[in-house]
């Protein structure tokens, strides 16, 4: 293979005939192929270092390796050693289960049931049929046995539980109020109207406006089956004044629409949240 001509020196000398030959371009040119040598032998020596270095270290440290395995697997025996005998295991007796005791047989008054038949006029039947009397007072068997009449069972009946969680009490019975009913208590003319009774009844108290006091106040109260309110209570206030405020005006109130159940006026229990707004 023939050098390149473009990276000879002569064609250098010519490239760079009076121009500046101390550095640049020039002595680039002229320490490449030194540069190429170089990086040849570095990098063969590199990859065959890469191969020969294992092969070097197993042959070195194959004696070690085998010392260190065969310690490893040696076993050591112990002679002269006498373990104590260890007394017999007896296996525990089987646990037979508890048996009861036979119930005792009651000389209890039976009457014998008998399978009803549809027959004509003509067949003659040889069981009468007890009557209805009989039966609901002893025990029904196979056979009649003539003893003492069996002790009525007791029934205890829980009341159900009713809608407002009160045992099943309608709103004729107790006096807890619903909380939630088919048709809910509504204030006269509906929830616009409300808004509107507020809006004019309701009077900021002047400590909630010296000290800047905005937010809701959530008062709950009861809606009687006449509509008129009562029980009431804060939920949640601001202080201030602001809770006194709030049931004043809802104790102020005309009477509501009273909730139905049933088709019946019941008490509801109300919560409505009041706005209190410096705005």
């Amino acid at each position: 293979m023939e050098k390149s001509y473009f990276l000879s020196m002569t064609f250098n000398n010519i490239v760079f005939q009076g121009r500046n030959q101390a550095y640049g371009a020039y002595t680039l040119r002229k320490a490449y192929a030194n540069n190429i040598t170089r990086a040849a032998i570095l990098a063969t020596a590199l990859f065959s270092g890469a191969l020969v270095v294992p092969l070097v270290e197993n042959i070195i440290f194959a004696d070690e390796q085998e010392k260190l395995t065969k310690h490893k697997n040696k076993v050591i025996e112990l002679t002269g050693v006498k373990l104590p005998d260890l007394p017999p295991i007896e296996p525990e007796p089987a646990k037979s289960a508890p048996v009861a005791p036979p119930a005792p047989q009651e000389n209890v008054a039976t009457e014998k049931f008998v399978k009803i038949k549809v027959v004509d006029d003509q067949t003659t039947t040889t069981e009468d049929v007890p009557e209805q009397s009989l039966l609901s007072t002893k025990n029904i068997g196979t056979t009649t046995i003539e003893g003492e009449l069996p002790a009525a069972p007791s029934i205890a009946t829980e009341p159900p539980v009713g809608i407002n969680g009160g045992g099943g009490t309608d709103a004729t019975t107790s006096n807890e109020p619903y909380v939630y009913v088919e048709v809910m208590p509504e204030f006269e003319g509906g929830h616009k109207a409300l808004m509107s009774y507020l809006g004019r009844k309701l009077k900021y108290p002047r400590q909630a406006q010296s000290a800047g006091v905005d937010g809701t106040v959530v008062v709950t109260f009861v809606v009687g089956t006449n509509g008129q309110i009562s029980d009431v209570n804060v939920l949640k206030g601001l202080g201030f004044g602001t809770e006194e405020e709030a049931i004043r005006v809802i104790e102020s109130m005309p009477n509501w629409k009273p909730g139905r159940q049933n088709g019946r006026t019941v008490p509801v229990r109300y919560t409505l949240p009041i706005r209190f707004s410096l705005k």
